[in-house]
Formats: C-alpha cells, sequence, structure tokens
C-alpha cells in the first residue's frame, strides 16, 4: 500500500511566511502566474497560495483553483526540496505543467 502524502500544518506558509517571501524571495514570472520561492531550513516544502477574488469573483472557483494546487503539492512535494512556496495566480487559466516546469528548473 503506497504511503498517502498529507499537506499538514507545518507545511503551510503563514502571514508572516508570506509576507517575507514577497519582500525577500526569488520571483519567476509566467503569464497567468507568478511563483516566489525561498529556501528554508525545515527540511519540508511548504506552499502559501495567492487566488485573489478578481481572478475569480466566485469562492467556489477560488476554493477550486487551490484545492487543485493543493493536490499538486502533495503529489509532487518529495521532488520540491526544503524551500518555501508561493504560487500568486492572476489569470483564470494556468496549466500546472508549467508550474512544475518553473519549479523543476529552480532545483
Amino acid at each position: 500500500m503506497s504511503e498517502r502524502r498529507r499537506y499538514t500544518r507545518r507545511q503551510r506558509l503563514g502571514t508572516t511566511d508570506i509576507a517575507a517571501l514577497l519582500s525577500g524571495g526569488r520571483a519567476i514570472k509566467r503569464p497567468g502566474f507568478s511563483v516566489l520561492l525561498k529556501a528554508n531550513v525545515l527540511g519540508v516544502p511548504r506552499l502559501g497560495l495567492i487566488v485573489p477574488k478578481r481572478v475569480f469573483p466566485r469562492a467556489v472557483d477560488r476554493n477550486r483553483a487551490k484545492r487543485l494546487l493543493r493536490e499538486w503539492f502533495r503529489g509532487h512535494q518529495t521532488r520540491l526540496g526544503s524551500r518555501d512556496i508561493l504560487i500568486r495566480l492572476s489569470a483564470r487559466t494556468v496549466a500546472l505543467a508549467e508550474i512544475e516546469r518553473c519549479l523543476a528548473g529552480t532545483s
């Protein structure tokens, strides 16, 4: 039986962590999204998401976008290393493969 990957509280970026990442993280900008990265010393990758209301006016759509990104994170967390990742969406359609390519190129 395969081990189920989890997205625990320890792997979530808090408000102060997000603010630190916004002020001092390395940014990768692509059409539709941007990814901010910063190394951490915790030994696990941590994820933060910014899904603005102006991009997804309906809450159900914002929640779906976040759920899809968290599910992607669960499946790929072993390859992400020990770093903080903040994903900010700026368009309704974003390919998860493009986000994965951005993160794979920064290892």
